[in-house]
């Protein structure tokens, strides 16, 4: 597929690989990342699992889950890797009772390195009102923070929730990426023309304006980081937008995107990591311009898991074809990134 006109030259593979944190004999747990992941009730408890186990197997060193109290045990009965915490209380009414439990998550900011809001979360008004504390609290920490699944319609309802936040990176599906477009963006002008009759777009064109209506949404939220899912990934800064056209599979199952967020949170956290101990004194939205010139840290964190997720998916597919599913791409992260970033480099 042809990059879209007026895009960025996506990243070089060299400069995603400077992401990706050295394995040495000096270094402590914990300085791999640290990612939470809050969702999980009881309807869906293998969303925020998927979610958190990609992020350990990409090479995280902790994962947590924060969930409903009935998705606990279950998710701790998948893996005896993840540190689950019950914290969250579907059906408890008032303001008091959420702040308690949105508090249960926050007080473990401090821990984490990066978060993810979404996955298996469910529209319980209980928990969707404490991950709306939970992202509000995130971004306030400039906590590097993923928003997919059942998050994305807080934005949808208030996007002052993530307004000016360069380290959140929102997730949407084609129907969450319209109602934002349709909230939050004016038609583009090449749309209002060929409404009007005077003549329609070429395919270049449309996608000219698909990358330019992407844009203006970042730039609508202050420069939020945007993945627009497709056959071809467009994600943007608001500033530039690089096209992902890595081959992945054939295969769309259930599960796939969660793996997506999982993989998005820890190289945004990596991404964060790095800025802070290269340029502690500069401006958090600053360009890796020593590394990939024109891409700032979120996207090119963004780009990469992108890019990353769609190999997992094509090394799945092309082991286990039609009867590939979530976990065959969770299975195949390992062997993945050791092509990608082989620790003999490290």
């Amino acid at each position: 597929m042809l990059r879209p006109t007026g895009s960025s030259v996506p990243p070089t593979i060299a400069a995603m690989r400077q992401l990706v944190p050295p394995l040495a004999s000096d270094r402590h747990k914990g300085q791999a990342g640290k990612i939470g992941v809050v969702g999980g009730c009881f309807e869906y408890t293998g969303a925020p699992f998927y979610a958190a186990i990609s992020a350990l197997k990409l090479g995280a060193d902790l994962s947590h889950i924060f969930c409903d109290v009935d998705a606990a045990t279950p998710i701790k009965s998948y893996s005896p890797e993840l540190i689950v915490h019950g914290c969250m209380r579907a059906g408890e009414s008032g303001d008091i009772a959420c702040e308690r439990q949105a508090d249960a998550i926050s007080k473990w900011f401090p821990a984490l390195t990066g978060i993810v809001v979404g996955p298996g979360l469910g529209r319980d008004p209980t928990l969707q009102s404490v991950a709306a504390l939970v992202i509000r609290r995130a971004v306030a920490a400039e906590l590097p923070c993923v928003i997919d699944a059942d998050g994305l319609r807080l934005v949808i309802e208030d996007p002052q929730l993530v307004q000016g936040s360069v380290w959140t990176v929102l997730t949407p599906n084609k129907p969450e990426y319209e109602r934002l477009c349709a909230l939050l963006t004016e038609p583009a002008p090449a749309a209002a023309s060929a409404g009007n009759g005077e003549g329609a777009q070429s395919g270049e064109e449309a996608e000219e304006s698909a990358e330019s209506q992407l844009m203006r949404l970042s730039a609508a939220l202050g420069g939020v980081c945007i993945v627009r899912k497709g056959p071809s990934d467009l994600i943007t800064d608001g500033h530039s937008v690089v096209a992902n056209s890595e081959i992945g599979s054939l295969k769309r199952s259930g599960g796939q995107g969660d793996v997506l967020s999982g993989t998005l949170a820890t190289m945004l956290s990596w991404a964060k990591q790095s800025h802070s101990t290269s340029s502690p004194s500069s401006s958090s939205s600053s360009s890796l311009s020593s590394i990939s010139p024109g891409h700032s840290r979120p996207l090119l964190a963004a780009y990469t898991g992108c890019f990353l997720n769609r190999r997992f998916s094509k090394a799945a597919f092309a082991r286990h074809r039609r009867s590939m599913t979530a976990p065959d791409l969770i299975d195949a992260i390992g062997c993945v990134m050791e092509e990608f970033a082989p620790c003999e480099q490290d």
